[in-house]
């Protein structure tokens, strides 16, 4: 449980549950995804690395180490595992011949594809006994968050 002092001074007791509770929710995913990432003999790390290379189309090194909060060489050590495993490849950006960009291979595609598709069952397992209604409400409530944090301009 994440505690109430790592939490905004904003936060009030629900959005300290939502908080946690969102916590608790990722970690157990994560732990339950282990035996998938295993099978693709990828890390955690690595794994959201090709996903955040996935869903930005391409990124350069340091984009992927300021997204993931990660030192450049903790990032390139990942990325070098990756591109040996046919997972990223590395290519010279159009936009700037100077600068190298990473994207996902079409092996690592199909990895991370499986790796979310392992997710997916993982969260479809763990929702089979709720009621639709309250499944419809945690969607609703978690794409209103998602627009809210993807809103440019002041954080909410």
């Amino acid at each position: 449980m994440v505690g109430p002092s790592l939490l905004s001074p904003r936060s009030t007791a629900a959005t300290d549950d939502l908080v946690s509770s969102v916590h608790e929710v990722m970690g157990s995913v994560v732990h339950r995804a282990q035996p998938a990432l295993e099978a693709e003999g990828i890390s955690k790390g690595q794994f959201w690395a090709l996903h955040l290379v996935s869903s930005l189309g391409s990124a350069s090194m340091s984009t992927v180490a300021r997204h993931l909060a990660l030192s450049a060489p903790t990032v390139c050590a990942s990325v070098d595992t990756l591109e040996e495993a046919g997972l990223l490849a590395r290519h010279r950006s159009s936009r700037d011949r100077r600068a190298v960009e990473l994207s996902l291979t079409p092996k690592g595609r199909r990895v991370e594809a499986r790796i979310w598709a392992h997710i997916a069952r993982l969260v479809a397992d763990a929702a089979r006994d709720l009621p639709p209604a309250d499944i419809r409400t945690a969607v609703r409530v978690f794409q209103e968050l998602h627009r809210q944090l993807e809103t440019p301009g002041e954080t909410p």
